[in-house]
């Protein structure tokens, strides 16, 4: 079953934030630095999970999900905090993995 994601509303989100989404993949969307991504809830299409990096300090956590839940409110959203993640390097490749750590 193929989800609508609304990439466009997300990125605006992220937008009001001062920082741009740099990648989109399936259900994740990636913002530049990597403070925090986000996963689009196919249960709930107008929520949007908000992951912040295990990297981001507090203070600058809190004043983004301050940020995201005003841009998202104004565009009938939900950003819901689920928790860390860690981008964890595979071995002897290039490519990272994604660990998400639950709140």
């Amino acid at each position: 079953m193929t989800h609508f994601r609304p990439l466009g509303i997300a990125k605006e989100i992220v937008n009001e934030t001062g920082l741009d989404v740099t990648y989109a993949y399936d259900d994740l969307v990636f913002v530049e630095h990597s403070p925090f991504l986000i996963k689009f809830d196919d249960d709930k299409p107008n929520n949007l999970k908000l992951f912040f990096n295990v990297d981001c300090e507090t203070d600058a956590a809190q004043k983004l999900e301050i940020q995201l839940r005003q841009a998202a409110e104004e565009r009938k959203f939900t950003i819901e905090p689920c928790g860390r993640f860690e981008l964890v390097p595979k071995p002897d490749t290039e490519e990272l993995d994604i660990r998400f750590i639950p709140a």
